[in-house]
């Protein structure tokens, strides 16, 4: 379908002005819910703390281990399926490699009425890594704006994200073997 000239000029006479007031009115005209997290990016740094009851206590400084340990960012919740699968696939790996350098930390992101039941979720999980809470959403908005359960990230031992991934199917679980042994490879080769 051929759009004419005039048509685009009708098009544009009635755009123009509506972007004009969006812009003085201060309303942004970029996507939003763009994640800080970004494959090559640095990962930033935060604090959260434990979730209550969970296998952890107190709270966790990310900066702590970044550019050091390989790590593993977790977005999960109570509610979510697929977490559920994904968790146990990430304790094996972080039983296996903890003591040559991989960190795993999962982020709750359950609201005050259902975080109480993350605890027992780990626990029957047989979770040993930090469960951590985002009750106000500060990390989650950051980093995974989407809200997207579950979402990992993967953080090289020099800081740098090299995944960033959306859901889980058992399936991928040789990939994510693969991957987490070969970043801790890399970090121990230096």
């Amino acid at each position: 379908m051929n759009v004419s000239t005039a048509m685009k000029r009708r098009i544009c006479s009635i755009l123009m002005p509506v972007l004009a007031v969006a812009l003085l009115a201060g309303i942004p005209l970029t996507p939003t819910g763009t994640a800080d997290a970004r494959v090559g990016a640095r990962m930033g740094a935060f604090t959260l703390p434990a979730i209550p009851g969970g296998p952890t206590r107190g709270r966790m400084n990310l900066g702590d281990k970044l550019g050091e340990d390989v790590v593993v960012l977790l977005f999960w919740a109570t509610w979510c399926i697929p977490c559920r699968q994904e968790l146990p696939v990430y304790q094996e790996l972080y039983e296996r490699y903890r003591d040559q350098g991989l960190t795993v930390v999962a982020i709750s992101m359950d609201d005050s009425s259902s975080l109480p039941q993350a605890a027992g979720w780990a626990r029957r999980m047989n979770l040993t890594f930090p469960v951590l809470s985002d009750l106000d959403t500060s990390v989650t908005n950051r980093i995974n704006p989407r809200r997207t359960a579950p979402f990992s990230i993967w953080v090289n031992h020099e800081g740098r994200i090299t995944r960033e991934h959306e859901g889980f199917n058992q399936g991928e679980r040789d990939e994510i073997q693969a991957g987490i042994a070969e970043l801790i490879r890399a970090r121990n080769a230096e």
